[in-house]
């Protein structure tokens, strides 16, 4: 028993002390490398070029130095090349500087002045940046041509649904500041109509909800320094409609028996999506900004969308999907009103520096 005691006990004692000796390991290493950094820079001083190379590349291969190490490191390095006539080690050099800080800047009062003319070979601008997005969105329908079973006035009312959306894009940095972009998008929007006063006292909610493909195009211009990065832009989509259902509808009938008593018409599940066109446009208006962790950015995005074509197949208004006349008009008092969407879209994403960081003029 005593040996099966003592034996848990060095072993806990030896799980537990991984993680401090990884610890230490690390600590070790980047300790080990900041000594290398500062004795290859020792080396250039002294101006033994041709041994940094090897001097430096243990650290670099095994990824021991940290981003703002290696910038350092292939700093030092392109200027060794430099003055060892190597251009195209040079270029190696800078390039890879670029990939650890894509934002790095050479200056004439920093930086020794061939790698300041050497900077002007490369673009820092990353030429695409992608992007992921995820949020939540509401959809207001605006009507343009009521069409009601009703002989009377309604009070209409549209409470706003919450509905959610996925997708991703990708920015084509014209200059620092000015973007093209696409993007594509999964979109969950949902609406919601009350109507009061049917046939004079009756109640009418209808909840209809959809899937959409959205696909916006727009040019936007963003701040390029500091922590905290502002955007905005404008532009064009097309709004891809491929299903949509109206699962709740809802007729109250408050005076069907003259005594005042209420009767409801509860409709189940019904398939819309051949009421409605699929092929959509809207005006795309937003802005938000971003927060720099890294060379990554997190970034929120509040988006209006203004619907500019009738959602609503007017050859098929009154059918069902299978070109029959819909039962819905007459049990549920419901036809579709001529309308388009104003929808509001509250996004968060995630954007990303990684794909290409530098571009050499020399190459275009």
């Amino acid at each position: 028993m005593k040996r099966h005691l003592l034996f848990f006990g060095v072993l806990l004692f030896i799980i537990l002390s991984l993680p401090v000796a990884a610890q230490d390991s690390n600590q070790s290493k980047e300790t080990d490398c900041e000594q290398i950094l500062i004795q290859a820079a020792d080396e250039f001083n002294a101006g033994r070029y041709y041994g940094l190379p090897s001097l430096l590349q243990n650290c670099l291969d095994k990824g021991n130095f940290s981003n703002e190490q290696k910038v350092r490191a292939y700093l030092l390095l392109a200027q060794a090349y430099l003055i060892l006539d190597d251009p195209i080690a040079a270029d190696d050099s800078y390039l890879k500087l670029l990939q650890a800080d894509p934002e790095f800047e050479a200056s004439i009062s920093q930086h020794p002045i061939d790698i300041y003319y050497l900077s002007k070979k490369f673009i820092a601008t990353p030429v695409f940046t992608p992007h992921l997005r995820i949020g939540f969105n509401t959809s207001l329908p605006r009507t343009i041509y009521p069409i009601n079973t009703s002989g009377t006035p309604l009070d209409i009312k549209n409470p706003l649904k919450v509905g959610i959306q996925v997708g991703g894009g990708v920015d084509w940095n014209i200059t620092t500041h000015w973007s093209l972009c696409i993007e594509g998008n999964y979109a969950y929007k949902a609406f919601k109509k009350q109507s009061e006063y049917f046939f004079d006292s009756d109640q009418q909610t209808i909840v209809e909800k959809q899937n959409w493909l959205d696909i916006p195009m727009y040019i936007k211009y963003a701040d390029d320094s500091g922590k905290i990065r502002p955007f905005g832009y404008a532009g064009f989509a097309v709004n891809l409609l491929w299903s949509a259902r109206g699962p709740d509808w809802l007729l109250k009938n408050n005076n069907s028996d003259g005594k005042g008593s209420a009767q409801e018409a509860n409709g189940p599940a019904e398939v819309l999506t051949s009421k409605r066109n699929l092929f959509n446009t809207s005006l795309v208006f937003g802005g938000g900004a971003k927060y720099k962790i890294g060379k990554d950015f997190v970034y929120a995005d509040l988006r209006y969308m203004a619907g500019l074509t009738n959602l609503t197949n007017l050859e098929n208004n009154y059918y069902d999907k299978d070109g029959n006349f819909d039962l819905a008009n007459t049990k549920y008092a419901e036809v579709s009103d001529l309308l388009d969407w104003i929808i509001y879209l509250y996004p968060l994403g995630i954007s990303t520096r990684y794909t290409i960081h530098a571009k050499n003029r020399n190459q275009d």
